[in-house]
């Protein structure tokens, strides 16, 4: 016999709306970098990509092409979002000098 409940969990998981959504598509000089990510998760996330440099270095000489393609540090960072945490903590009490 066919559980119905069962039936209708599993036409649940299928129709569930993801909550969050992010893309992302880089592409530099050959590289390419995706990171595709469906979320439930009701906490907001952040996406962020970091490219400090990216440096094409050409030299041609008698005809002859050499190329050399520099990247450093590609961080690309998919992370939950903080809650605030309310008001801020006064300054410190900082003393006069004399």
């Amino acid at each position: 016999m066919i559980n119905i409940k069962s039936i209708l969990n599993m036409a649940k998981k299928l129709f569930k709306r993801s909550k969050g959504y992010d893309k992302i598509t880089l592409r530099l000089y050959g590289l390419d970098i995706e990171i595709e990510r469906k979320t439930n998760i009701d906490v907001p996330h952040e996406v962020t990509v970091v490219i400090p440099r990216v440096e094409l270095r050409k030299k041609v000489k008698g005809g002859e092409e050499d190329v050399e393609i520099i990247m450093n540090s590609i961080t690309v960072v998919h992370s939950p979002r903080h809650k605030e945490l309310g008001t801020s903590s006064p300054p410190p009490n900082i003393p006069n000098r004399e």
